[in-house]
């Protein structure tokens, strides 16, 4: 009779606990109003389970259970909560998984002491309950509100053990008696799951990295305008300064061309000409987006008193994209600022870029304090969240079937790509 009462209650409280973490799971707000929906949905259910309990027995709950109580709650989450499909199997099938915790905590500890697994069991489900509340709910309902592409690597495993659980255990005994083919499928399972996790990540990475680097170059771009604006408005003013004292100039030229003092006003005429050339936008090359980018480390290049040489013969149209070159040479000259700016006396930094026979050269080449470690012929930084920039350069470069190359030469460092 005892042994009968703990046999309910572990499938009552069993039955509560699935449809609570659902519900967090699919991020059911638990305000008064849910708790009275879902509280009545839970008595409804165990009423009919109840029914065949007691009409049968507890092994034909088991066996019905998918249809007693897993479709209603698909059912009425999908309806009442208007939780999308998809999403909804993956929050009861993982509900139905984190049983399995109170499931081999009742089995191991029964091992060692008869008669308590049912005790064990629903003990364990109180505490998994209070865990899953306070650290794995919030992160699984964020990523449940992921697109049902997104879902896929993280959805699999549930889904696919709740069918492998109630086809191995519940209707036949193929797992218990060491059936070969329901022994393997669990490492073939997991082999499946590892490569479509692997797969679903690395194309989430790519675009991260392809958000990351557009944003880089929107940055940039506001950057640029803004710094445009602000020496439009210091050139007019120039210019307008200039104008103003164009007369004085020009009388006083007159003057001394009047008094055989040449030299004296081809020097006046060189300081209008410097003053004329302060009012002109500096262009590296023809290409604006490595103009764009060259400008972005202007200030920087300046203040760290680098002595900065370039050789840019770049068209105005490249055959690679604006996020593909800002992720090159953006990071290539975050590199070598970082390194240059290491060295208390000489700083150099020697840009070069050319487009021959349909391939883009970039070479950047500059001196260093530290001697640079390279694994796998890449550079890596010993100090924490650094040592990113040369593997995005490679991941790149990789992706445009071009070729980097990092190298030291003379206590110099040298990147040079083709693409």
């Amino acid at each position: 009779m005892n042994g009968t009462i703990l046999e309910v209650i572990r499938y009552t409280l069993t039955l509560l606990f699935g449809i609570f973490v659902s519900s967090l799971f699919l991020d059911i707000k638990i305000n008064k109003k849910n708790i009275l929906i879902i509280t009545s949905f839970f008595f409804i259910d165990l009423a009919l389970q109840a029914i065949f309990y007691f009409s049968k027995n507890i092994s034909s709950v088991i066996s019905l259970y998918p249809l007693i109580t897993h479709l209603p709650l698909f059912l009425f989450f999908v309806i009442i909560f208007k939780k999308r499909i998809f999403s909804t199997i993956i929050a009861i099938t993982s509900a139905y998984l984190c049983c399995q915790i109170s499931n081999w905590t009742s089995i191991f500890v029964s091992s060692f002491i008869d008669g308590i697994e049912d005790s064990v069991y629903s003990l364990t489900l109180f505490f998994s309950f209070c865990l899953i509340a306070r650290f794995v709910y919030l992160p699984i309902s964020q990523l449940l509100k992921k697109q049902s592409s997104e879902l896929l690597s993280f959805g699999i495993i549930p889904i696919f053990y709740y069918i492998f659980d109630y086809v191995s255990t519940v209707y036949t005994q193929l797992l218990y008696i060491g059936n070969k083919i329901t022994v393997e499928f669990t490492p073939f399972l997991l082999c499946i799951c590892y490569f479509i996790f692997c797969t679903v990540y690395f194309k989430q990475y790519e675009e991260k990295q392809h958000i990351e680097t557009n944003n880089k170059l929107m940055y940039m771009k506001q950057t640029q305008v803004e710094k445009e604006m602000t020496l439009m408005e210091e050139n007019e003013k120039k210019i307008v300064l200039i104008r103003h004292d164009m007369r004085h100039f020009l009388n006083n030229i007159l003057n001394d061309l009047e008094n055989n003092q040449s030299e004296h006003a081809i020097d006046y005429i060189h300081t209008l000409f410097d003053s004329l050339d302060q009012t002109v936008r500096k262009q590296y090359c023809l290409n604006d987006t490595v103009n764009m980018i060259i400008a972005s480390y202007e200030n920087r290049i300046q203040e760290g008193n680098i002595d900065f040489h370039y050789q840019l013969t770049v068209p105005k149209k490249l055959a690679i994209s604006d996020i593909d070159l800002t992720s090159i040479l953006s990071n290539a000259l975050e590199n070598a600022l970082k390194a240059v700016l290491l060295l208390e006396d000489y700083r150099f930094i020697q840009l070069t870029i050319e487009e021959k026979c349909g391939k883009l050269l970039i070479s950047i080449e500059n001196n260093y304090l530290n001697e640079p470690i390279f694994v796998d012929g890449i550079p890596i930084s010993k100090e924490k969240n650094h040592g990113f920039g040369s593997q995005s350069i490679v991941y790149t470069v990789d992706k445009l079937n071009g070729n980097c190359q990092f190298s030291v030469s003379n206590h110099h460092f040298i990147l040079r790509i083709v693409i």
